[in-house]
């Protein structure tokens, strides 16, 4: 009898023990992310999502990065007859490029500030919108939920998963899962639960932007 208790109350020591662990490697592994990419000079992004719609096109975007002040959007679509339209954007310090349909780029001085400005010494915008949010939102949510899952490998890395959801409550905020590097704390990628829009992250610090040919 004595000896079921001993091992009864062993399993609840574990368990809680377990518990206690995953409920503080969470926040951890959140505010590492948070540090690394403060610290991230480059990064590329690609994104692909399907909008529920009828004619089910695909979308595709690739964002770099160099920091202080250089940035490239590739926006590109694919219709189901195979359509492929895409738009090139290029801000550089003192100039912008943009290509138009026919390949061919144009020269301007720049308009405004370039979006890298919004995410040098910050972390792209999506990681600040989906860590960064989550740092803030989880602890005061009484359903929300930060589960960790398997060890992935995406491009070239292992990571980690987390599963992050914020419950029902207000503002609701779209579930979603982050694949953390096991040794850089930066995101591999971002998946969204519902739409299964996908976000992969590479090139941290090794990313370059070249201004087009004329």
């Amino acid at each position: 009898m004595k000896t079921a208790l001993a091992i009864a109350v062993l399993i609840v020591v574990v368990a809680l023990g377990l518990f206690r662990l995953q409920s503080e490697s969470g926040p951890l592994a959140l505010a590492r992310c948070k540090a690394a990419v403060g610290q991230a000079k480059s990064w590329t992004i690609e994104s692909s999502s399907q909008p529920g719609n009828s004619n089910n096109t695909t979308f595709k975007d690739r964002i770099e990065v160099t920091c202080p002040a250089d940035y490239r959007s590739v926006f590109r679509s694919r219709t189901p007859d195979n359509v492929i339209r895409q738009q090139s954007t290029v801000y550089t310090s003192d100039a912008t490029y943009v290509e138009n349909l026919e390949g061919n780029w144009t020269k301007s001085p720049s308009a405004g500030d370039s979006p890298a400005l919004k995410e040098c010494g910050k972390g792209p915008v999506i990681v600040q919108n989906t860590v960064f949010n989550a740092i803030i939102e989880l602890p005061r949510r009484r359903a929300g939920t930060m589960v960790k899952g398997e060890l992935q490998s995406i491009n070239g890395g292992s990571c980690q998963d987390w599963s992050i959801d914020y419950g029902n409550e207000w503002p609701q905020m779209a579930p979603y899962t982050i694949c953390l590097d096991l040794k850089t704390h930066l995101p591999r990628r971002i998946t969204y639960t519902q739409s299964g829009a996908t976000n992969d992250f590479s090139g941290w610090n090794t990313t370059t932007i070249e201004r087009p040919p004329l």
